[in-house]
């Protein structure tokens, strides 16, 4: 009997220890040390500091439109003068707004107008310098690639197969509602220069970029294979 007593004395006692330990372990568990709980950072100041700096950045962008506006007046100016000096034939005043522009936006319209100034001061480098500038700007308008098309054919001695190949190269470039003006200006140019084989497709492939107006294309067709 002594013997069962003393059994169930010390399963009780070991019971009681190991509460104890399982009391322990989910204590200590659930606090965080003292030395490892993260300070609270200080956001007192962050509704000043963002308020602050949407401030400065409206600031930024209110001076930034200013400036722009300003500019953009100054362009126009310059703009407007070069196209008044070039109507009264004052080409080198026209040039001189125009490099101003340029000073301002580097654009493809600017670098038509030096063209046509250019190309009426008979200055052959220069004009086509500015054509280039324009086309590699925008190469989205067929008026740049015939007016190069039309400058090289006049005024150089270009090959035919030069032309054909600048041809070629506006033509998947161009805008595809003005393709078919490239197509009919070098259709007109390939006649100029005895090309008549060449001039004929052309006008065949007009009749299928514009179909509505394949009697008008066809009549050029008729007329050059008489």
């Amino acid at each position: 009997m002594k013997k069962q007593q003393k059994t169930s004395i010390i399963m009780v006692t070991v019971g009681l220890l190991l509460i104890i330990l399982g009391i322990f372990y989910y204590k200590n568990k659930a606090e965080v040390p003292e030395d490892i709980i993260p300070e609270e950072t200080d956001t007192s100041l962050l509704p000043a500091e963002e308020n602050a700096q949407n401030k400065a950045d409206l600031a930024n962008s209110e001076e930034f439109k200013a400036q722009e506006a300003i500019k953009k007046a100054k362009w126009n100016t310059a703009m407007t003068n070069a196209r008044t000096a070039f109507g009264k034939g004052e080409y080198d005043k026209s040039i001189g707004y125009y490099n101003e522009a340029l000073s301002y936006y580097k654009t493809d319209t600017v670098y038509s107008g030096l063209f046509v100034v250019y190309s009426a001061q008979n200055n052959i480098d220069k004009a086509r310098i500015a054509i280039d500038n324009a086309i590699k700007l925008n190469p989205f308008v067929a008026e740049y690639w015939n007016s190069k098309l039309i400058f090289l054919d006049e005024k150089t001695s270009v090959s035919f197969i030069d032309l054909k190949r600048i041809y070629e190269e506006g033509l998947p470039k161009v805008d595809p509602q003005t393709k078919i003006n490239l197509v009919t200006h070098f259709a007109g140019i390939a006649e100029r220069n005895w090309q008549k084989a060449e001039a004929i497709a052309l006008w065949e492939y007009a009749k299928q970029l514009y179909p509505q107006n394949s009697s008008i294309y066809q009549a050029e067709i008729d007329r050059l294979n008489k």
